[in-house]
C-alpha cells in the first residue's frame, strides 16, 4: 500500500519526503511517480521539506477555539519568532480530538493539552534543548475507565468468548444478524444507518475476485467528537471482536483498523491488542482451530478531515487523494479495491460482543423511557452509546447513557452541570454539522408531525435542555445528532463560535466538487463579514435567503457529506440567533476571539 509505505520513508528521514524517497516508493510498488507525487501533496501530514525543530500544531476548532486558542496561535507565533527564529513552527490546525481537554496542542506529535502560554513555552524550549518536553497522555483519562463501561461484558480484559462461540457453535451468520437486528443496533459514526442491514448486504454481495473486507473507521476528526479515542484504549478488544465477528459472517479474511495519525497512542495499543488476540487463538490462521482465518492490522491515516468520510477513506487505502466516491455503487458491494467492504465506526463494532453474549433484546431495552417527551421515546428509543461532552461543562469527557437520555440530564448528572455557574448560550449536538441551537427552540423550527403528536399546542417553544439523546428522536423532531456534543455558555461570541465551524468546512474541503469548494468560502466570508460589522441591517436581510440558497445547492450537488452541511454553522445563526446578527451590524468593533 501507497501510504504505509510512504509513512515508512518519512519517519525514517525524520520527518520529510525527498524525491528520491517517494522516486523509491514508486519503484517499491510499481507505481507511476506521478501517483505518488499527488499523494504526497494531497495529505497534510506529508512534508517534502525538511522540518524545524520544533513543530507546535494548535487546535483551533469548537472548545479550543471557546478557550482562546487562536489568539494564543498568534502569540505564540510572534514569541517562537522573537525567540527561536527558523527553528520553531507554530500553526493553527483543525481538531486534534482532545476537545475535553483545550486548549489543545502538539509538539513534534507529543500532546500538550489545558496549555496555557507559560507551559507552552516551556515545553517548546524542552524540545529545543533535546529535553522531555512532559507530555500528557490519553492513556490518563481512559485507564479509570477500563471495565467500567456497561459496553465491556468482559470488566476491561477481552476473552475473545462471542467469536470462540460463534465458531463452536456452527458459524451460522444469521444467529449474528438476528441478534444485530432485535438489538436495531445503528451505526456510532454518522448517518446511523442499521447495522444488520449493511452486515447482511456484504454477507449476500458478491466478489468478482472472491475476496471481501472490513474496515474500521477510526478516523475520528469531527470536533467535537473524542469517544472512539477512549475506547481504543480503554476496550480495545471490543472493538477487535467485532471487527473479527464481521469478517466471519460476511465471508472477509482481512481487515483493518484506519486509525488517525494524531492517536498514536491508540495506534499502539490497538496493534498490542491484536497481537494477544492471535496468541490467543482469535486472530490471524485457524481461528480457535476452526479452520477460519481473518487477519487483521492497523492503517495510520495519513491526516485529513475529509478521510473520515467512508468513500474517501477507502480511497486513502487503496493509496489515491481521499476524494469522496460518487454513490452508487455503495462500499457493500464495491468498496475497497471495489470488492464487498463492510465498513464502520469503531463504538459501532465494540458493542457487539455485549449483544451477543446478552442478546439483542437486552440491548434494545436499554433505552430511557421516561422524561419529557416519554410517549415517542417509549415507541422509538432502544440501546445506549457514548456520547463525547465538551466547552463549558464542569466534567468534560466520555460518557455511556441510555439513549433518550435528555441534554439537561447528560449535562447535570453526568457532566456536573454547567462551568462556573453559567447557562447555556447555544449547544452544538453534532460537532459543527448540526450547527447551534439556541437555548429555547421555537416550535415553528421542529418537525411539524411531531409537534403535533407530541407536544402541547399552547407551547411556543421549548428548552434544549429536554431534547432527548437519540437518533431516531432526533430525525423525528428534527435536530442533528452527532456522536460530539459542544456546550457554549453565557458570555462566549456565539456569532465568533459559529464563523469559527464554517472556517472548519471551508479549511477541510477537499475541492474536489465545486460547490463546495466555492459555497464553503462563500458562505465564511457572510460570515466574517458580518462578525466584523460590515453588513448593514438592510443587508443582513438577503443573508437568510442566500445562505438558504447556498446550503440547498451544496447539499444537492456535492458528492459528500461535508458539503451538505459546510452552511449549517451560519443558517444557524441566522435561523436561531436573529437578534445576534441584528446586533452585529450596530458593532463596528468587535473584539471576538475570531
Amino acid at each position: 500500500m501507497i501510504i504505509p509505505a510512504l509513512h515508512e520513508r518519512q519517519n525514517a528521514r525524520g520527518g520529510y519526503l525527498t524525491s528520491a524517497d517517494m522516486a523509491a516508493v514508486a519503484a517499491e510498488i510499481n507505481q507511476p511517480l506521478h501517483r505518488i507525487q499527488a499523494v504526497v501533496s494531497f495529505y497534510p501530514h506529508f512534508r517534502t521539506e525538511p522540518p524545524p525543530k520544533a513543530c507546535v500544531k494548535i487546535c483551533r476548532d469548537m472548545a479550543c477555539h471557546l478557550n482562546g486558542s487562536v489568539s494564543m496561535t498568534e502569540r505564540m507565533k510572534a514569541w517562537c519568532q522573537q525567540e527561536h527564529g527558523a527553528e520553531v513552527e507554530v500553526e493553527g490546525v483543525s481538531c486534534l480530538g482532545r476537545c475535553d481537554r483545550p486548549p489543545a496542542a502538539t509538539i513534534n506529535d507529543q500532546l500538550i493539552t489545558a496549555g496555557d502560554e507559560a507551559r507552552m513555552k516551556a515545553a517548546i524550549t524542552s524540545v529545543l534543548r533535546d529535553e522531555d518536553p512532559q507530555p500528557d497522555l490519553d492513556w490518563d483519562l481512559a485507564e479509570p475507565k477500563v471495565g467500567r463501561w456497561e459496553m465491556d461484558c468482559y470488566g476491561g480484559v477481552g476473552r475473545y468468548d462471542a467469536v470462540r462461540q460463534f465458531l463452536a457453535q456452527g458459524a451460522d451468520p444469521d444467529v449474528v444478524l438476528a441478534a444485530l437486528e432485535k438489538a436495531n443496533l445503528l451505526g456510532m459514526g454518522g448517518a446511523g444507518g442499521r447495522a444488520y442491514k449493511k452486515w447482511r448486504d456484504v454477507l449476500d454481495a458478491t466478489s468478482s475476485h472472491g475476496e471481501k473486507f472490513i474496515v474500521c473507521n477510526a478516523d475520528e476528526s469531527e470536533p467535537g467528537t473524542f469517544k472512539d479515542r477512549e475506547i481504543l484504549l480503554a476496550a480495545p478488544h471490543l472493538t477487535i471482536e467485532g471487527v473479527i465477528l464481521a469478517g466471519l459472517v460476511v465471508g472477509a479474511k482481512r481487515g483493518w483498523i484506519y486509525v488517525r495519525h494524531e492517536y498514536p497512542e491508540q495506534i499502539e495499543r490497538c496493534e498490542k491488542e491484536i497481537r494477544r488476540a492471535t496468541e490467543m487463538g482469535a486472530c490471524g490462521r485457524n481461528l480457535f482451530a476452526s479452520g477460519r482465518d481473518f487477519h487483521l492490522n492497523v492503517f495510520p491515516s495519513p491526516g485529513g478531515y475529509i478521510c473520515g468520510e467512508q468513500t474517501a477513506l477507502i480511497e486513502a487505502m487503496e493509496g489515491k487523494r481521499a476524494e469522496p466516491r460518487i454513490r452508487p455503487p455503495e462500499l457493500q458491494t464495491n468498496g475497497l479495491y471495489q470488492q464487498p467492504t463492510l465498513l464502520s465506526n469503531v463504538e459501532t463494532f465494540a458493542w457487539v460482543p455485549a449483544i451477543l453474549r446478552d442478546g439483542g433484546e437486552w440491548f434494545a431495552g436499554r433505552g430511557l423511557k421516561s422524561g419529557p417527551l416519554a410517549g415517542t421515546a417509549g415507541r422509538l428509543v432502544k440501546g445506549k452509546r457514548l456520547f463525547s461532552v465538551s466547552g463549558d461543562v464542569a466534567r468534560p469527557g466520555v460518557y455511556e447513557v441510555e439513549n433518550g437520555t435528555t441534554l439537561g440530564e447528560l449535562i447535570d448528572v453526568h457532566c456536573g452541570g454547567m462551568k462556573d455557574g453559567k447557562q447555556i448560550a447555544a449547544v452544538a449536538l453534532s460537532g459543527p454539522s448540526g450547527g447551534l441551537l439556541s437555548p429555547r427552540v421555537p416550535i415553528s423550527q421542529l418537525n411539524r408531525r411531531f409537534v403535533e403528536s407530541a407536544l402541547s399546542e399552547e407551547l411556543s417553544d421549548m428548552d434544549v435542555r429536554d431534547l432527548p439523546l437519540d437518533i431516531n428522536l432526533a430525525r423525528a423532531i428534527g435536530f442533528m445528532l452527532g456522536a460530539g456534543i459542544v456546550v457554549y455558555g453565557t458570555g462566549c461570541d456565539v456569532l465568533a463560535e459559529a464563523v469559527a465551524n464554517s472556517r472548519f468546512y471551508r479549511n477541510e474541503s477537499c475541492g474536489k466538487c465545486v460547490p463546495c469548494r466555492i459555497g464553503s468560502q462563500k458562505i465564511t466570508e457572510m460570515g466574517e463579514a458580518l462578525l466584523a460589522g460590515r453588513v448593514s441591517e438592510e443587508q443582513l436581510q438577503s443573508f437568510q435567503p442566500t445562505a438558504t440558497q447556498l446550503g440547498d445547492v451544496m447539499t444537492a450537488t456535492s458528492i459528500c457529506g461535508l458539503g451538505q452541511v459546510a452552511a449549517a454553522p451560519m443558517q444557524s445563526i441566522l435561523k436561531s440567533f436573529p437578534e445576534l446578527a441584528r446586533q452585529a451590524c450596530r458593532n463596528d468593533s468587535r473584539e471576538a476571539e475570531q
